[in-house]
């Protein structure tokens, strides 16, 4: 596969994510995670029972080997067996620009599936749990970046199950529409026209239009709009200049640019940047 044939490549450059190993062990009385930390939560259960609760009223018996990720933050607590325990290793995760990440957006709230769905090599979760299970030096950094690779497994899965996704993610696991995603996220500034996407998508543009509208949830048009402007502000965060940026996700003139920006993001650039939590200097016009 290339690069460009890549359909996370894009996403995973501009919007990163950063899981942190904070528990691994045999778990045996309740434990709760609030909402109020902020992060959302990776929990991947390698054996024994536990009971998982949330704050939106979901109840699970879990008692084979899986994973419960929250994608976004929701009070949930574990009440594992008395008897068995739960042999959990769990990490926290923050998505870079929270705020309009697109993956972040994308992946629902509450997934839960068991390990042997997970799209990926097992051997990736071997690793983790032998890692988790010893005190090797530098093992906090290891497993950061293997919870980092679990997250990928999860995109992965979110595609696989197709109906069951959302977004970007649900469309990716169209056949005709994947391809246009993929080609989309790729290359944000090229001269993109329904007619240009109906054409990789191989359909005709009236049965394009709507089979994207029924599975991504809105029309090409506004959803290469909103792409093009959540990688605006992931290149405005990193200091990239604000003449430069405009061209590089397709916007000939600037002042199109900017109307486009107000349009989705509700204010001009330098407004956002200066209202965004860890926004720095705005660039020069």
């Amino acid at each position: 596969m290339q690069p460009d044939d890549d359909p996370f490549a894009p996403l995973l450059t501009h919007f990163s994510a950063r899981a942190r190993l904070f528990y691994s062990g045999n778990l045996c009385s309740h434990v709760n995670f609030d909402a109020a930390d902020r992060v959302g939560y990776l929990h991947l259960l390698r054996s024994g029972q536990t009971r998982l609760h949330d704050a939106a009223g979901h109840t699970a018996s879990l008692s084979e080997p899986c994973l419960v990720f929250y994608s976004r933050p929701l009070t949930h607590w574990f009440d594992p067996d008395p008897v068995t325990g739960a042999d959990l290793v769990c990490a926290t995760v923050a998505f870079d620009h929270s705020t309009f990440n697109p993956v972040a957006q994308a992946l629902p709230a509450r997934f839960e599936c068991a390990l042997q769905e997970l799209a990926g090599p097992r051997a990736l979760l071997d690793v983790l749990f032998e890692e988790a299970a010893h005190a090797h030096p530098g093992r906090q950094e290891v497993l950061n970046r293997l919870f980092e690779a679990v997250l990928i497994m999860v995109m992965r899965t979110s595609v696989q199950r197709g109906k069951d996704a959302a977004g970007f993610l649900r469309g990716l696991a169209h056949p005709q529409l994947g391809k246009v995603l993929t080609a989309l996220h790729a290359r944000p500034g090229a001269d993109w026209s329904l007619e240009s996407m109906a054409a990789i998508a191989g359909m005709s543009r009236s049965s394009f239009a709507a089979t994207f509208r029924r599975e991504v949830g809105e029309t090409p048009g506004d959803y290469l709009t909103r792409w093009r402007m959540a990688i605006a502000q992931s290149m405005l965060q990193r200091g990239r200049p604000l003449k430069l940026v405009a061209g590089e996700v397709g916007y000939a003139s600037q002042p199109g640019f900017l109307r486009a920006f107000r349009l989705v993001v509700g204010m001009s650039p330098k407004q956002w940047l200066r209202s965004s939590a860890d926004g720095g200097m705005a660039p020069p016009d």
